[in-house]
């Protein structure tokens, strides 16, 4: 890989992780994960750092039709400070797949990396195709979601698929770029 030319393609996996503490249970405000530091305390706040536990957590909760927030970074989110009626799952799956090619480089990525730090990787690695994104807050999971961008750089033009849960069907889903439907601080995330 020569680093002054390779460029990511960034596949946004929101599955991948590698379990630490599947189990932990934190009790909390929502204003202490909140960057507006916003949100009172939910009835149960689960982090979940596996991705089968996350999955399988949403599902259950969906089928039972009982109020759920995933939350990521806390980056994007108004809320009051009551209570939260309800089960808030914290995304913090991590994990990063680096496969180098001779011109570009192939990322996938778990959704609860910090954004940032994976800017960061890329610009310490010389990768270009996110550099003018850092300082986003957030996780990476949510970036697709409104195609985040700055400075004339947008997730859209580096992200190859984005792999999801689907919580209507409960079914697993890969999207490729183009069926992300990406516009202005927008995609099909956003909109359904």
């Amino acid at each position: 890989v020569s680093p002054t030319t390779a460029s990511p393609t960034i596949s946004v996996d929101v599955l991948t992780c590698w379990p630490r503490d599947p189990h932990r249970l934190t009790v909390m405000r929502l204003a202490d994960l909140t960057t507006l530091g916003v949100g009172g305390a939910p009835d149960v706040l689960r982090t979940c750092v596996a991705t089968n536990e996350l999955i399988e957590r949403v599902r259950k909760l969906d089928d039972a039709r009982e109020n759920v927030l995933i939350l990521g970074g806390g980056s994007n989110i108004v809320m009051g400070d009551e209570p939260f009626r309800g089960t808030v799952l914290q995304v913090a799956t991590r994990g990063i797949e680096i496969k180098a090619g001779e011109s570009a480089v192939r990322l996938t990525v778990a959704a609860g990396e910090p954004w940032d730090e994976l800017v960061e990787l890329c610009v310490v690695n010389g990768w270009s195709g996110i550099e003018a994104l850092s300082g986003i807050p957030g996780l990476v999971g949510a970036t697709p979601i409104q195609n985040v961008g700055a400075y004339g750089q947008e997730i859209s033009q580096v992200i190859e698929s984005v792999r999801l849960l689907d919580r209507a069907t409960g079914s697993i889903e890969v999207f490729d770029n183009a069926e992300c439907m990406f516009k202005y601080r927008s995609s099909i995330f956003k909109r359904e």
